[in-house]
C-alpha cells in the first residue's frame, strides 16, 4: 500500500470516527442550551404596574432551565410599600433556587434599597445613591383640611400629630430596618439609629458602612453570579427585553409612574398611603 492510500485510509477512519462526535456536539448545543446569567431590571419607580414587569422577569428566570444565576440591576428611587415588599419576597424565593446578585446603577434608594436586600452580594458605582431607609405617607385629608404628610425620620419629612397613621408608618420603618440588618448582618458598620434617619449615601460611603459589598459594574456582578452558580462559559440574557418582546405592542411601553402630575409644578400627584420613595432633587420629599 502506497503512502497516499495509507493517508486516505487514515483520513476515512478519522472522518467516520469523528462524525458521530461532531453530530453529538451539534445536537447537544441544540438540546442542551448554554448556561446563562439572567439580568432582571428594576429601572422605574415601584408601583403595582411596574412591579408586574419585574415579577414577569422573575417568572421568566424560573421558567428557563438554562438560567443558572441572576443579576438584579437597580436604578430606582423606590415607590409603594406593598409593591416593594412583594418584589422583595419574590426575589427571596428566587434566591433559594439560583444565586441572585445585586448591581446598583444610578439609584437604589428607599424601596429599591429594600428590594436590593433580597440579593447577595450587592455592588454599586462610586456615584450611585444608596440607602434612604425610611417611609413617608399621605393621610387622606378631612373635609376642609389640607393634606397632611407624615415621615418616619428627620431626613424624610416633618411629622404631624396624626398618631394612628404615624404608628402605621413607624411600623413599616421598623420592618424596613429589621430587613436591612437581618440580611446584611455583621457587615453593617452603622447603627440602627443613624440608618433610620433616612439618609442616602454615595457608593463608596455605602460600602464603608456595609450597606453594599463593594464597588463594581454590572459586569462584576455578572461574573460573581456565574461564579456562585459554578459556570465558566455562559451567555447573558436580558430578561426585561425578553418579557417586553413577548408583550402585545400596545402594552410594550410603561410609564415611569402611574400617578398624574400637577400641571403647575410638574410634581407627582400620589394617592393617600405609605411610600418607600426617594426624590433625588428634594432629598426624600415627594
Amino acid at each position: 500500500m502506497d503512502s497516499d492510500s495509507s493517508f486516505r485510509t487514515v483520513g476515512a477512519i478519522l472522518l467516520f470516527g469523528l462524525a458521530p462526535l461532531l453530530v453529538g456536539l451539534w445536537l447537544a448545543q441544540i438540546l442542551v442550551p448554554q448556561p446563562a446569567v439572567g439580568i432582571i431590571r428594576l429601572n422605574t419607580d415601584i408601583y403595582a404596574e411596574s412591579a408586574d414587569l419585574v415579577l414577569a422577569q422573575i417568572e421568566e428566570a424560573r421558567a428557563d432551565p438554562s438560567i443558572k444565576a441572576v443579576v438584579l440591576k437597580i436604578d430606582s428611587p423606590g415607590g409603594e410599600v406593598a409593591a416593594t415588599q412583594m418584589l422583595y419576597f419574590e426575589l427571596q424565593t428566587l434566591r433559594r433556587e439560583v444565586p441572585v446578585v445585586g448591581s446598583i446603577d444610578g439609584v437604589a434608594a428607599s424601596g429599591a434599597f429594600y428590594t436590593a436586600m433580597a440579593t447577595d452580594p450587592i455592588y454599586a458605582k462610586p456615584s450611585s445613591t444608596v440607602g434612604n431607609v425610611g417611609v413617608w405617607g399621605f393621610i387622606p385629608p378631612d373635609v376642609g383640611v389640607n393634606e397632611v404628610i407624615l415621615s418616619s425620620g428627620p431626613f424624610k419629612l416633618t411629622a404631624s400629630n396624626r398618631d394612628e397613621f404615624l404608628r402605621w408608618i413607624e411600623g413599616i420603618r421598623l420592618e424596613f430596618l429589621e430587613t436591612v440588618f437581618s440580611q446584611r448582618g455583621e457587615r453593617m458598620n452603622v447603627s440602627r439609629v443613624e440608618l433610620s434617619q433616612g439618609l442616602a449615601y454615595q457608593g463608596r460611603e455605602a460600602a464603608r458602612l456595609g450597606l453594599i459589598d463593594g464597588l463594581g459594574s454590572e459586569s462584576e456582578a455578572i461574573r460573581t453570579a456565574a461564579q456562585q452558580a459554578g459556570i465558566a462559559h455562559y451567555q447573558v440574557i436580558d430578561l426585561q427585553q425578553r418579557v417586553i418582546d413577548e408583550l402585545p405592542e400596545e402594552e410594550s411601553e410603561l410609564e415611569p409612574w402611574v400617578g398624574a402630575a400637577d400641571p403647575l409644578t410638574g410634581k407627582r400627584i400620589l394617592p393617600p398611603g405609605a411610600y418607600l420613595l426617594y426624590d433625588i432633587q428634594l432629598g426624600g420629599a415627594p
